[in-house]
């Protein structure tokens, strides 16, 4: 179960859009506070998100499937994985650009003027993502079919979501830690961020799709 679950987490934690939100929000001289409490809203939104698409696919889509050998469960999740495919494929033959995409550009600049308050339920909303959504929806696809007691499947999400976050927490920390230097690093890698964002969105989706495909096949 871990072994199917920790790709998902792992390209989501790759997801540009939030890391480029949060470092907006560090370097924009307005203190920590904006950015953990984006960062608050951005773990809360995507643990229920996750909690969500596990129910659904748990008690709509996927009742009474085995865990293991199911057709229509394997099905389901090549398609979710031929889609991310096709997405990548979407991204990848869109004309080069110099810096980051408009939506992206126009979001990491709303953020940074946005008061407090505002950046909680950002955080939140792009937990809304369709990349987002498609992640949930896989780790849905693995855990729902498993029928796991209430404890460890809260605990897989909870880790999942935790490991899915860890960029947007992980720059606070370092800033917390590192004071004013780490500022400057923190800037070389919003720089780098800006010029790779595509190529970064292209190997989430091949990623996600590669498992989600991998794992499909394994259960037909």
């Amino acid at each position: 179960m871990i072994g199917q679950l920790l790709p998902l987490p792992i390209a989501g934690a790759l997801s540009s859009v939030p890391i480029a939100a949060v470092l907006t929000l560090l370097l924009g001289g307005r203190g920590l506070g904006p950015a953990v409490l984006f960062a608050v809203g951005s773990v809360t939104g995507v643990f229920v998100v996750t909690v969500a698409a596990t129910a659904l696919l748990g008690r709509v889509l996927v009742v009474d499937l085995p865990a293991t050998a199911s057709p229509g469960l394997g099905l389901g999740e090549c398609l979710l994985g031929v889609v991310s495919v096709l997405a990548a494929g979407v991204v990848f033959r869109r004309p080069a650009t110099a810096g980051p995409s408009r939506t992206s550009a126009l979001l990491t600049a709303a953020v940074g003027t946005v008061r407090p308050a505002v950046a909680l339920a950002v955080g939140a909303v792009l937990a809304l993502r369709p990349k987002a959504l498609l992640l949930a929806s896989g780790v849905g696809i693995v855990l729902a079919p498993a029928e796991l007691p209430a404890v460890p499947s809260t605990v897989l999400v909870g880790a999942s979501t935790l490991l899915m976050t860890a960029t947007v927490t992980g720059p606070i920390v370092f800033a917390l830690v590192g004071g004013e230097p780490a500022r400057a690093d923190l800037e070389r890698f919003r720089t780098w961020l800006r010029h790779n964002s595509r190529a970064v969105t292209v190997v989430v989706l091949v990623l996600v799709g590669a498992v989600l495909v991998g794992d499909g096949l394994g259960r037909l």
